[in-house]
Formats: C-alpha cells, structure tokens, sequence
C-alpha cells in the first residue's frame, strides 16, 4: 500500500523578499506488502482452535473470529503503526474488558434463571431479554461518565465476544463461564496487537515520489 504526500521546502532567493516553496513529493512504500504481514498473522490463528494441547479438561479452543473483529477495529479506531498505537489501545483495551464484564454478567443470570423457566419458551425469551436490557443499562451509561470506556464499539466487541464464546462452546475449559471471560477478552485483545504488528512487520518508509 503506497500513498503519496507533498512536502514544501523553504527556500530563499536574495532578490526577492517572500521565500519560496520546493515542493517535494514522497510516498509511503512498504519494504515487506502488508498483505504478506497480514496473511502471516492470519495464519496464526489456527493454532488458537487445536484441542489437546492442554491436559484434560482443558483445551486451547480460542475463537480466532475474536481476533478479526478486534483486528479490523483497530483500524476502524484510527489505528496503525509505529506512534499510531498506543493512543488506540487504550480506548479500546478498557473498553472490551467493560462488554465482557457485563456479557459475563448476562450470561451469569441466564443460567440462573433459565434453567427455571426451561418448559416455557415464552417466559425464558422474555426473562432473557429483560436480562440483556438490565446489563446494557452500565454499558451504554458508563460511557458518558467514565474515559476508560467511552470507545463503544470496543465495548459490544468485548460483549458479543463474550457470548459467541461462552455459547459456542468455546474457551480453554468449554462450557465454564469463568475460562470463557477470560479466553473472550485474551482473544480480544490480540486483534489490536496484530493490527500494529501487521504495519510494523512491513517496514513501512518514506520515499521520493
């Protein structure tokens, strides 16, 4: 991905007043195609679903779609390489950890409740859906009071995250609600982390025109 970029140099001629402008064009040029880089990362992915890695009852079961979601949104954020980083991860770090807080929260009372209710769908729907009104209530608030989660979208990655783990069967103990915060939230968090990698792996550089 290259994109070109004009610079103006100032420069002085004795026999005028004003300085002139040399106008000179640069364009970013990538050393390695982030397609590559990209591809690389992609591939590691895999290794994030391999049962058996891990003794019984444990297993890897990572769910690398988390990562992609997160990846792209990194971008969507602003992000990008070197100096483009940090400023994202920190509005977005907090921010997923805050949906998966309150995804946990939902699922939590959904196994209480639910379980109940079983014999009328009905009822379990309705239950279900009072559920998720309730927990969203400190999520759409908290991010007109408090900094560290006021990046939205970042906070429904983390809470969808969440349950697709959780419901899917997937985490390191499938199944356990516990391993399955956890696994949303490490799964989560390295979609932002390969977004940087994917532009600093290319060795992107400035070049003339």
């Amino acid at each position: 991905m290259e994109q070109e970029t004009t610079k103006t140099t100032p420069t002085t001629d004795v026999h005028k007043d004003e300085p002139e402008h040399d106008v000179v064009k640069t364009k970013t040029h990538e050393t390695i195609p982030t397609a590559f880089t990209g591809a690389f990362l992609a591939g590691l992915t895999v290794l994030m679903v391999v049962q058996g890695v891990l003794p019984a009852p444990f297993a890897l079961m990572f769910p690398p779609w988390a990562v992609f979601i997160t990846w792209a949104g990194y971008f969507a954020a602003g992000g990008g390489g070197k100096g483009q980083a940090v400023p994202v991860w920190k509005k977005m770090y907090g921010s997923i950890a805050w949906g998966v807080i309150w995804g946990f929260a939902g699922a939590f009372l959904m196994d209480i409740f639910n379980p109940m209710v079983a014999s009328n769908l009905g009822l379990m729907l309705l239950i279900d859906g009072i559920i998720i009104f309730m927990v969203n209530q400190p999520i759409l608030w908290g991010t007109r009071y408090w900094g560290p989660i006021k990046y939205t979208p970042a906070i429904f990655y983390g809470f969808a995250i969440f349950f697709s783990t959780y419901f899917g069967g997937f985490g390191f103990i499938p199944g356990n609600i516990f391993a399955a915060a956890i696994t949303a939230y490490v799964a989560a968090a390295i979609g932002p982390l390969f977004g940087y990698l994917q532009v600093r792996m290319a060795m992107v550089k400035e070049v003339p025109a």
